[in-house]
Formats: structure tokens, sequence, C-alpha cells
């Protein structure tokens, strides 16, 4: 269309410069070329499904079996209600008609003093003031803006060449003046398969900011009840050590009735720097476990408070076969990989289409002072693909395609072994944690009472009633210990196995080479 366009104008300006004069007019006539027969038509993003069918029969039966195993994980892929979905459009922004995906924004970052409450810190305040001053988001999120923004550049079309043409200036009286328009037109729409190309490089961009989040929101409930597990052994050996100070004092009094004994107040003593060294260590764990607080919330000098949480013991039934399936459908870093494998097809589309030769057109308008007539100059040019037929880029682009495959195959397997490591770790804290509700804790305070009963009636020594307190005291600090270990086991599984939200993100290493190979024409 564009060359039928062309030879059209081209035949109404040979008629009116039949009877033109003077070079200014071919100047005119130049500019008006340049106006309104050098623009390429707007190309539209193609989508994959309605790609351009692959020419060679060879690649395409390989082609459809790898596409066959694509769509069978494409199939457990599924996403959730935070989904990132470049194909939906209508609200985004666009750059020459072309639809771009929106780049993440995140929220406003919150001083300490709307997070921290009277009563103290709960650990929704603490993810909430983590994922706004989280450097590792926001230097994924700006490498998923990088990735936009070369996006809108691997489509730009190439710019008009404006340029002027003297011949025979040293004859005087015959030279020829000309201003031409030189356009390249890009075919295949080459251009428009770049962006298809790169946007998925901003999909899996975009999944990977997700991901970063997930991984600290795990982290944050990962020390979360680390501290909150600390903060509870300290309470529990607090108020136990109000009962072995008691229990020396008691002992010494025995000693000073004539009624105890020396190894009496040894042993109530050995029993109360136990207590102290406990206290101590629950103080140093909380302290740690603070420390890792404030740093992934982004504020490391943040003054410690008291947490609020509990660390309860739901009962809920959780199999390996119902966890692995909700994780591969909810994975944000699985649909980067699947991300990965839909840029590697596209890419693959893109670089079969690379033969088709780009063509470049030069229309010029001018005067020659010889005959006093004006004239216009046509010319059209093409690469022929003889000897590159852009063999090499696409081997290499299919293996790419099988490279993606592969890999979230690999992040499948992965899952299936982190998983079985977590569910281990969740079944023996779940279990130790019943054990204790169910059976040691019930007894462990029937001992105890029935040991301080029967020491009022004179019936066991005081060593008896020491020995029965400490080992209620070991079975509430060891159930506490089991239900931090469940609840950071539940965190690992709902947060999908996902950890490491301060280490080194993968940042988007792309360019714009792809246009500059579409502009080539080779």
């Amino acid at each position: 269309m564009r060359r039928i366009a062309l030879g059209t104008n081209v035949h109404s300006f040979r008629t009116s410069l039949s009877k033109a004069r003077g070079p200014f007019y071919s100047l005119g006539v130049s500019l008006l070329i340049l106006a309104t027969g050098c623009s390429t038509a707007r190309q539209a993003v193609t989508n994959d499904s309605a790609a351009r069918p692959i020419s060679d029969t060879h690649d395409s039966q390989i082609l459809a079996n790898i596409g066959d195993a694509v769509d069978s994980h494409r199939s457990v892929v599924q996403t959730v209600g935070h989904q990132i979905d470049t194909a939906d459009s209508t609200n985004e922004p666009s750059v020459d008609g072309i639809q771009l995906a929106a780049p993440m924004e995140l929220a406003p970052i919150p001083t300490p003093s709307k997070v921290e409450a009277d009563n103290g810190l709960t650990l929704a305040a603490i993810e909430q003031l983590a994922l706004a001053n989280n450097p590792a988001i926001q230097q994924a999120a700006a490498a998923a803006a990088r990735a936009q923004g070369i996006r809108i550049q691997v489509g730009l079309k190439p710019n008009p060449i404006v340029g002027y043409n003297g011949a025979q200036l040293a004859d005087a009286g015959t030279d020829q003046h000309s201003f031409f328009v030189e356009q390249t037109f890009v075919r295949g729409d080459k251009l428009a398969w770049n962006q298809q190309v790169i946007g998925h490089d901003v999909n899996a961009m975009n999944w990977l900011v997700e991901t970063q989040r997930q991984r600290l929101r795990t982290d944050i409930r990962l020390a979360f009840y680390e501290a909150l597990a600390a903060q509870q052994r300290l309470e529990l050996s607090r108020e136990f050590r109000d009962v072995a100070l008691k229990g020396v004092t008691v002992s010494e009094d025995r000693v000073k009735a004539s009624v105890g004994a020396k190894p009496d107040v040894l042993q109530s003593e050995i029993q109360l720097s136990e207590i102290d060294l406990a206290i101590q260590q629950a103080e140093f764990d909380y302290s740690a476990a603070w420390n890792e607080l404030a740093a992934l919330a982004g504020i490391p000098d943040m003054a410690q408070s008291e947490l609020v949480g509990e660390l309860n013991s739901v009962e809920q039934l959780r199999e390996t076969d119902t966890e692995y399936a909700q994780i591969v459908a909810r994975s944000p870093l699985l649909s980067a990989a699947q991300a990965r494998v839909d840029r590697a097809r596209s890419n693959l589309q893109r670089q079969q289409n690379q033969p088709i030769s780009n063509v470049t057109g030069q229309l010029g308008a001018g005067h020659d002072n010889g005959t006093g007539q004006g004239f216009i100059n046509l010319q059209l040019s093409m690469p022929v693909p003889v000897h590159n037929k852009n063999q090499g880029n696409i081997q290499a682009a299919h293996s790419e395609y099988c490279e993606a495959i592969r890999n979230v195959e690999r992040i499948q397997m992965s899952i299936r072994r982190d998983l079985a490591r977590v569910m281990r770790e969740y079944q023996v804290a779940d279990a130790t944690v019943q054990r204790y509700e169910k059976v040691i804790l019930p007894k462990a305070r029937e001992a105890m009472d029935l040991m301080q009963s029967a020491r009022d009636s004179g019936e066991f020594d005081f060593l008896r009633v020491l020995t029965t307190r400490r080992a209620f005291y070991d079975a509430n600090i060891k159930y506490v210990v089991a239900l931090g270990q469940l609840a950071q086991a539940n965190a690992k599984l709902d947060g999908l196995l996902l950890s490491g939200g301060l280490t080194e993100i993968e940042t988007y290493d792309g360019d714009d080479s792809l246009r500059g190979q579409a502009l080539s024409g080779q």
C-alpha cells in the first residue's frame, strides 16, 4: 500500500513540475513529501496466540512438541489476586499506540511513629514498615522499570533522513540542485515483535518484584516468631525465678530451724543460677531476633519494644501434595520462569522474521538550471538474504527456548525438595506441640500440685518439690520452643518456601540490541 501511494504521488508531482521553475519550488515539494509520504505504518504488538506460523517443517514439529510441554507446565502455573497481567492493558499507558505494562509502584514509606502501638508492635505493623523500606524490593522495582524503558526503545521506528544533493556544480549554467528524503521501512513486524519479546521481560521482572516481597514477608515472620518465642521464654523464666528465689529463702529458713540440710540450700541456689542463665540466654535471643527484624524493616536503629502476638497451635491438616499444588499455583518465582518461556518463544518467532528484508526508499526533488526544468529522483533498495539468513540466531533462540522450559522443571523439582524439608520441620513441631498440650503439660502440673500438697503434709522432702517444679518449668519452656518452631514452619509454607529478603536480587541486563538488528535489515 505504501508503494502504490508513493507511485501516485510521483506521478502527480511529475505533472506539476513540468510547468515549474526554480529550485525553491523543488524544496517545497520535498518538504511536502517528507510530511505526507515517509512515515511507516503503525505496527500493533502481536500476541503469541496470533503469531505467524513457523515456516520450517522440522522446526515446527520440534516446537510443537516443546509447546505441548510448556502448556502442561502453564496449566499448573495459575496466578492469584495479585497477578500482574500484561494481556489486560486497557488502563495502561501507551507509546505510539502500543500498550505498555505499568511499572510497579512502591507504597509511601511510613515513619516508625505510624506503626508503633502503645501496647507493643504487631506483625502486620512490622511487615508494613519492611515492605516500604526494604532496599531489595526497591532495587527489584528499579530493574523492572529499566526493562520497561528498554521495551519502549526497541519498538521505535527509524528516523527519516533529509539531505541536499548538488551535481555539476563546476559547470556554470548546467548545475543541478535537489533535496531528498530517505526512509527505512521495517518489514516483518520486527519492531512489534521486539516489544513482544521485551514485554515478557517486563512481566518476568514484575514477578521478581513480587518474589522479593514474598521473601521479605517470610523473613519478617520467621524473625518475629523467633523473637516472640524468646519473649515468652523470658516471661516464663522471670516468673519461675520468683518461685526459685522463694525456694532459696525457704531452704535457708529450714536450715536455721534445724529441720533442713545444707544440700537443700545448695540445690535451690543451683536452680536459681540456672534460671538466671536461662533469662540471660532468652534476652540474647530476643535481642538478636529484634535486630534482625529492624534490619529487615530497613530501620536498624529502631528501639526495642514489646511484641504483640500469639504462638497459637492451630490444628490444621497439611498434606505434602496439597501444599505442593498450592505453591506451584501461586509461586511468583515460578511465574517469572514461565514468563521467560514466553519470552523465548516470542524471540524464536522474532528471529525467524529477521530475514524479511527492510526496504529503504529515497525520494528527491530539485531543479536543473541547464534545462530550466524540475526533476524527481526515486530510489528503492533492500538487502538480498543470500548468505545471511539469520540461521545462527534462530538456532540460538531455539536453544534458549529449550533452556527456559528446563528451568521451569528445575524450579518445580527444587520446590519439591524444599517442601520435603519444611514438611518434616512442620510435622516434628506439630507432633511435639500436640504431645505437650495433651499429655506432658497436664501431667507435669498435676505432679507439681500433688508434690506440693504432699510436701505441705510432710510426706516428701524439699528437694523433691524443687525437682518437680523444675520439671514443670522445663516442660513449659520446651513447649514454647516447639510453638515457635511450628509457627516458623507454617510461615515457610504460607510464604511459598521463599526467603532471603535481603539477598542480592536478579537484575535486568537486557539492552536495545533487538532494535539495531531490526533496523539493519540483515
